[in-house]
């Protein structure tokens, strides 16, 4: 059995969610740090690989986000067209210190690729307490940082709404058969033509055209009508007994 459930959780291990680990990150109480150790725990063997593939694709994204934000920063700025006056007006000393400055911006604009981004400020930065914030709201939280950390708030606000859907751990992790089968959960569509077809047969009923949902409270219906005849009868001889 043991063996069963460590193949069951390799399976699942193996396609771990990279948007639920990034969500992680973007709670300023766990960050990178706190995946980190807990990779390192759940499988020493496989944590640096999945620490390294993490980081390639927050990175990745985030630069997303910035081509993004450059994109649309350099499109809303309108150039500056020089006039025939102003070209007139220009004298030559004008034009030695306009080529100094586009010297200089140019040289601090090599250096631009060598700055901190908003993604290392935030993962170098240390990390909040849960016992002092143990209810913190993570999406207000990046809502109020958002003067701080730009481009990064915006990554964050969208990984972070994204829904999440979840299952039972009996229905993933169970080593036997499927705990919520066909017939406990929802009817199959042809298992519901099956029933259709049946009723017809029995009960001389015309072809229903409607959906599923007006099928399953026609199902319900009868049942409960079943059920309190089967009580009336019941209370019946019950009472004819008593007699």
């Amino acid at each position: 059995m043991a063996k069963e459930m460590q193949v069951k959780f390799a399976k699942y291990w193996e396609d771990y969610s990279i948007i639920l680990a990034m969500g992680a990150i973007f709670d300023p109480r766990l960050k990178l740090q706190v995946l980190e150790k807990l990779y390192e725990t759940l499988d020493p063997s496989t944590s640096s690989l999945k620490t390294k593939d993490l980081k390639t694709h927050l990175t990745t994204l985030y630069k997303e986000y910035q081509d993004r934000t450059w994109g649309s920063s350099s499109s809303s700025s309108t150039s500056y067209t020089p006039t025939p006056q102003d070209l007139v007006n220009e004298s030559p000393l004008e034009d030695d210190l306009d080529s100094d400055l586009f010297e200089l911006e140019r040289s601090l604009g090599s250096n631009l690729g060598n700055t901190r981004t908003h993604l290392d400020v935030y993962l170098d930065e240390e990390r909040l307490d849960r016992k002092s914030f143990p209810n913190l709201d993570v999406l207000n939280y990046w809502r109020e940082n958002q003067a701080r950390f730009g481009d990064l708030a915006m990554m964050a606000r969208d990984i972070l709404s994204i829904p999440i859907t979840t299952v039972a751990s009996e229905s993933a992790f169970s080593i036997g058969a499927r705990v919520l089968t066909p017939y406990r959960s929802r009817l199959l569509p042809k298992n519901v033509q099956a029933l259709l077809c049946t009723r017809n047969w029995l009960r001389g009923f015309a072809e229903y055209e409607g959906t599923v949902e007006d099928v399953d409270d026609m199902c319900n219906e009868d049942a409960r009508k079943n059920t309190t005849t089967s009580g009336v009868e019941g209370s019946r001889s019950e009472d004819s007994n008593v007699r």
